[in-house]
């Protein structure tokens, strides 16, 4: 059994990281085995189509997602700390070369399966349900400025972090750092808590 579930992991490690380079429709079963040196139907065995491998990725990045927020939480961190983690998750994926899991199947939106369609849906609502929250504490703790409401704020912000990971592969890291830094701007965050991470990442 726990080998099994060994390889499913494994399958699901290339499977993420070929989706986050090349897109939901830049890999096959083929590249997942080649890379791990198993046979396809190893991966068959545990995701019978691609739809099921796809629906998999974007429920592991939901769980992950919901267990940083659960660290978060349990850790006390202020809406600050909070939103500053969560530039930082963004920016590690450039660093890393990769694109956002939200980023690549928001482009193929229109071409991944109905069933992988609507769980990024629902992960797209959980991000931005915890973004507003972030941004409603933020407020009323009076760390956080901004304009409009919460929820409105909550998707500019997102929409500006997924806009400069796909410019910062053009026009280079410090195009997304910009990003970030105006966000911080606009909502009024301390930039000496931004130059202590800075610092302390260094």
């Amino acid at each position: 059994m726990k080998a099994r579930q060994g390889t499913r992991k494994r399958i699901l490690d290339a499977a993420g990281e070929l989706l986050q380079r090349n897109g939901f429709s830049g890999f096959s079963y083929q590249h997942i085995a080649t890379r791990l040196g198993v046979k396809n139907a190893a991966i068959h065995y545990h995701f019978p189509s691609k739809t099921d491998l796809g629906v998999a990725l974007i429920r592991r990045y939901r769980a992950n997602f919901a267990w940083w927020i659960d660290q978060l939480e349990s850790q006390g961190v202020d809406p600050v700390g909070r939103l500053e983690g969560f530039f930082d998750l963004e920016e590690r994926y450039l660093r890393e070369g990769k694109v956002c899991p939200l980023g690549v199947v928001g482009v193929e939106h229109a071409g991944i399966p109905d069933s992988m369609r609507r769980e990024t849906e629902v992960f797209v609502g959980e991000l931005l349900g915890w973004l507003t929250r972030t941004l409603d504490e933020g407020a009323r703790r009076g760390v956080m400025t901004f304009d409009g409401t919460s929820d409105g704020k909550a998707l500019t912000v997102l929409t500006s972090l997924q806009g400069g990971l796909q410019i910062a592969r053009v026009g280079g890291p410090e195009a997304f750092q910009r990003v970030v830094d105006q966000l911080r701007a606009e909502l009024g965050m301390p930039v000496e808590r931004a130059l202590r991470r800075v610092s302390a990442a260094g």
